[in-house]
């Protein structure tokens, strides 16, 4: 009971590699493009891809490590791994974002560099962060913060944690029916939006599933259905103008119980797809966390190499930064962040002092990750 479940499942996987390719398609498209507002499924994914992101994150969290929580030293040791799964790849994306105005000004924000280095701006001033989409970076470390007692409340009782939940929702609900105006667009009310307090209920929803759905097996064909169905209603249901209408009001009910809905069939989905489709989708799933914070960085400095070279052709700018955005994405994870995770995993075991044993056990297990379909990647 002591190490962290390792059971994998792959169709998240899939979900959290698209979502982030709908988010970096959404940004790409509004630069460079057109402007995507809440009437199109892709201006709608702008968002909600986020949202879903979550509710992934509290599902991963909880059927990784709702075993491993059951000390406060495993408590420590869980939010240690989760800065060294977090903070490596973001220092690298701070430092790219803040290397062209130091070399204009000559001088920088230091503190506000400190803040998101350290990623205490999601605790503090959650609107001030440095890379683009870092918001959501800063929510979840305040999250990854309340998840000891959010499993202690769950392993208690299912019925605190479901209250606890309920009271999440509650929060929610306050934010998008009494402080976010639905008559104002949504980013002079940006900082109401990026508080933590306003997603929480995304990732304690995802932990919910785990803990009230782990042990139902769904049939098939209705899993599927109820998929389809979420999706269409997500892509059709007649809401438009600003995306203050689909994260305020009815909006907000209506757009996250369809991704609840999205990420429980995902999690119960039992489908073997060919490897022409599962193998991409199991790439963007490794490389998601590069994908959705690389991509603003690659964008700006091949724009910028267009722009001293006089090429004006955003579909070749547009494609040229899909590309290496994947690519740079799954090399960091690959030759980057699996070190950090590894490194990680090394200084919060009870092994650690046998470090060369330790570091091969390692290895082994998160290439077997790569290679068994009877392990769990770790988030």
């Amino acid at each position: 009971m002591g190490e962290q479940q390792t059971s994998r499942i792959e169709t998240l996987d899939w979900l959290r590699g698209l979502m982030a390719l709908s988010i970096m398609f959404y940004h790409l498209t509004i630069w460079m493009i057109v402007p995507l507002d809440s009437s199109s499924p892709l201006g709608r994914l702008g968002v909600y891809g986020v949202s879903i992101f979550f509710v992934l994150s509290g599902l991963s969290m909880a059927i990784v490590y709702n075993r491993y929580i059951n000390s406060f030293r495993n408590s420590v040791n869980f939010y240690v791994r989760r800065i060294f799964r977090i903070w490596p790849l973001l220092w690298v994306v701070c430092i790219l974002v803040i290397l062209p105005v130091y070399n204009k000004t000559g001088t920088y924000d230091w503190q506000l560099f400190f803040l998101n280095t350290t990623t205490l701006f999601g605790f503090i001033k959650p609107e001030a962060y440095i890379a683009a989409g870092a918001w959501s970076i800063g929510n979840e470390m305040v999250y990854y913060a309340l998840t000891p007692l959010i499993f202690f409340l769950y392993n208690y009782s299912k019925r605190a944690g479901n209250i606890f939940f309920l009271i999440s929702l509650a929060i929610g609900l306050y934010f998008a029916f009494v402080l976010l105006n639905p008559h104002k667009n949504i980013m002079p009310q940006w900082t109401l939006y990026v508080h933590p307090l306003n997603n929480l209920f995304l990732y304690v929803m995802g932990i919910a599933i785990y803990y009230n759905f782990r042990n139902i097996q769904l049939n098939q064909a209705f899993n599927v259905t109820l998929l389809v169905v979420a999706i269409v209603l997500f892509c059709l249901l007649p809401y438009s103008g600003n995306q203050i209408s689909i994260v305020s009001g009815s909006g907000r009910l209506v757009f996250s119980a369809l991704s609840f809905l999205v990420v429980f069939s995902f999690y119960k989905l039992n489908i073997e797809l060919p490897a022409f489709i599962s193998k991409p989708l199991e790439t963007f799933g490794i490389a998601t966390y590069g994908v959705y914070l690389i991509h603003p960085v690659v964008h700006y400095f091949i724009k910028d190499f267009f722009f001293k070279s006089g090429i004006s052709n955003n579909y070749l700018l547009y494609l040229l930064v899909v590309i290496f955005t994947v690519l740079l994405s799954v090399i960091s994870y690959k030759y980057f962040e699996l070190k950090m995770i590894i490194l990680g995993k090394k200084v919060t075991s009870q092994d650690f002092h046998q470090p060369t044993l330790l570091k091969l056990k390692l290895i082994r297990e998160l290439r077997s990750q790569h290679k068994s379909p009877g392990k769990q990647r770790i988030p």
